[in-house]
């Protein structure tokens, strides 16, 4: 027979015995307190992709709208990041064009001096033309807009290691593009992982997604009647990644944009979150699929825990 589960019955699971009503009211508030404590987050950064700024009064009065959402709106950040594809597009434009683009960046940034901000290189940040099929295409003058020595990187914050990567090379047959890191970045990861000490959680930033279902829904990749995920969609690398990380637990966090789209995927005990765009729709009068104008909004955790959160600040939704 089932038995009564009992207050004091209860009690003696807890492990507290007879203990009196007093002692247990005691008790009782304090372990109300404790599970109701929040926890104080060590860093907090808010996570701007797909800006595609160009000139127009949508694409600026757009982008005041998400930084001063943000600054009313939310706790107060210890930096910015930038997923990436800051301007429309730089590939087969000219000097001029590509120039009228990072002009707008530039004169937004300076509207708001005290931002500080991580940059991360995306696919419509890289300068090029194609001329007789084959692709220049140069990240030279993206690096100088943002003052990075290289596309990949590294950084610590409040007990957090930050790694910035470069998603976007040349194909095989020299096209432009698809998603993985070339040889000497993937050394050079391998080597700082091993650096890192395994005691400091890792968040990862890349411009296109490691590991991701909506680059399976971003098109019809299944009319075939098999999926055929584009490699630029998703990173062609990413079986060999997930087995990388695997041997750095401390791996937590793997963030990025390019697909417009919103998404949490956890594999492997590893967060992938895929952040919308701040463009949304590239700046048109709907949203694209399911997703609205935005930002991500992440906090992070001594434990190497994290919270992640989408903010759509300009709803077109009807």
């Amino acid at each position: 027979m089932k038995k009564k589960l009992t207050r004091r019955n209860l009690l003696k699971v807890m492990g507290l015995g007879t203990v009196g009503a007093g002692m247990l009211s005691v008790n009782s508030a304090e372990a109300n307190v404790f599970h109701q404590t929040k926890k104080i987050p060590v860093l907090r950064f808010a996570f701007l992709t797909d800006m595609h700024l160009k000139p127009g009064v949508e694409p600026e009065k757009g982008l005041r709208k998400c930084i001063d959402a943000i600054l009313a709106n939310e706790e107060p950040v210890d930096f910015f990041v930038n997923g990436g594809d800051v301007i429309m597009d730089a590939l087969g434009e000219n000097m001029e064009n590509v120039e009228a683009q990072w002009a707008v960046w530039r004169k937004i940034r300076s509207e708001y001096p005290d931002l500080k901000f991580h940059h991360c290189i995306g696919n419509h940040d890289v300068w090029g033309a194609a001329a007789e099929g084959e692709v220049f295409a140069e990240k030279a003058w993206a690096l100088s807009e943002h003052g990075m020595e290289k596309p990949y990187y590294d950084f610590q914050s409040n007990g957090w290691q930050f790694i910035v990567l470069d998603s976007t090379h040349k194909k095989d047959d020299g096209s432009w593009y698809t998603a993985k890191l070339d040889p000497e970045q993937r050394d050079w990861l391998e080597q700082r992982l091993n650096n890192i000490s395994p005691e400091k959680p890792i968040l990862i930033i890349s411009h296109i997604p490691i590991l991701g279902a909506t680059p399976f829904l971003d098109g019809d990749n299944a009319q075939s009647g098999n999926w055929v995920v584009p490699g630029a969609w998703m990173h062609t690398d990413a079986k060999s990644l997930t087995y990388l990380f695997n041997q750095h637990k401390n791996v937590k966090v793997c963030i990025s944009g390019h697909i417009h789209l919103v998404e949490t995927l956890v594999y492997n005990d590893v967060h992938y979150h895929c952040s919308g765009a701040v463009s949304g729709n590239w700046w048109g009068d709907t949203p694209y699929e399911f997703t609205d104008n935005g930002y991500g909004f992440f906090e992070l955790f001594e434990d190497g825990s994290h919270t992640f959160k989408y903010v759509e600040f300009d709803k077109k939704k009807v």
